[in-house]
């Protein structure tokens, strides 16, 4: 049992997940501890020896994104790779989600080109913000789901730990997991990919709003192919996207979260119920890209991050 003065009495499960998930709520300067009401408008962003409350716009981008705001996802990870960090290469998402591991997908964990992940930046909003925004860790151990085999798309889903412990600030907090209960119609994916069909890489951190498609849609849009040999499976993935409009996640957002934004509720934080792995063109059409579903890799992700 935690005796919180933010939220009173919270009651322990034994889920490892969710238990970290409220100590970290308890002991953290999460946005709606501060506010209550988290406004997102309103943000602190790191200045010389003090935080400063700003206003920030958000601006609509034309592949159905939307340009985040500082600290709106402060578990956001972008992964580099290289043969040093001058020339480093940041090409797939992450999530905080411990004091020292990252969640991303499985086919983040190397580059055809430049070979393993090396380096994870966390604090950032933009690609192009100045040296002292960036906490800089180097990966010290990358652990694929035992399920995972290159190049299929099934168990698309890792794990990275970071040399030394992540240090927590207004601009860097640990996401929760889904472990229980249904997932939500609604969900965010976020990250720095294409913008687009054929695109150039985001500078700012985008989020986009997707809608939950069932299991006779997934499989639909996912028939068997060279790397979905069985086609969609509904226990381990699933699909969001929109109906009418080109929202997707592109490339560059592997490994990115699929999470809810519902800050009201009581666990104060993001709560990541899929993992970016897998789509079809995106940004021409319609459609619905692929997730690895966190519920059902709950016992394997605590097995190593909390054994």
């Amino acid at each position: 049992m935690i005796i919180s003065p933010s939220f009173g009495i919270i009651h322990k499960t034994g889920r490892k997940a969710r238990d970290k998930c409220m100590e970290f709520i308890d002991k953290l300067n999460y946005p709606c501890k501060l506010f209550r009401r988290v406004d997102l408008n309103r943000i602190y962003i790191p200045e010389t020896n003090c935080n400063k409350v700003i206003e920030e716009e958000k601006t609509n981008i034309t592949s159905g994104g939307t340009d985040s705001l500082r600290g709106e996802f402060p578990h956001m990870a972008l992964l580099g790779y290289g043969p040093n960090i001058k020339s480093a290469e940041w090409l797939c998402g992450g999530s905080v989600i411990s004091e020292r591991f990252i969640l991303t997908a499985g086919h983040c964990l190397s580059s055809p080109t430049l070979g393993q992940v090396k380096y994870i930046a966390l604090g950032i909003l933009k690609r192009t913000d100045p040296p002292e925004f960036w906490q800089i860790y180097n990966v010290k151990r990358i652990i694929a789901h035992p399920g995972y085999k290159s190049p299929s798309k099934y168990h698309d889903i890792a794990l990275l730990e970071t040399d030394i412990e992540i240090a927590f600030n207004d601009q860097v907090l640990p996401a929760c997991l889904h472990t229980t209960g249904e997932v939500e119609d609604i969900l965010f994916a976020t990250g720095w990919g294409a913008l687009g069909h054929n695109k150039d890489l985001a500078d700012t951190l985008q989020n986009v709003q997707l809608s939950r498609f069932d299991d006779k849609e997934c499989s639909k849009f996912y028939p068997p192919h060279r790397h979905l040999k069985s086609g969609y499976n509904s226990t381990t993935q699933m699909c969001y996207g929109d109906r009418l409009e080109a929202k997707d996640t592109c490339s560059g957002d592997s490994g990115g979260p699929l999470q809810s934004k519902n800050y009201d509720t009581f666990y104060c934080a993001s709560i990541i119920f899929g993992v970016t792995s897998y789509g079809r063109q995106c940004g021409i059409s319609a459609g619905s890209g692929m997730y690895s579903r966190v519920q059902y890799y709950v016992p394997w992700i605590e097995s190593v991050v909390w054994p």
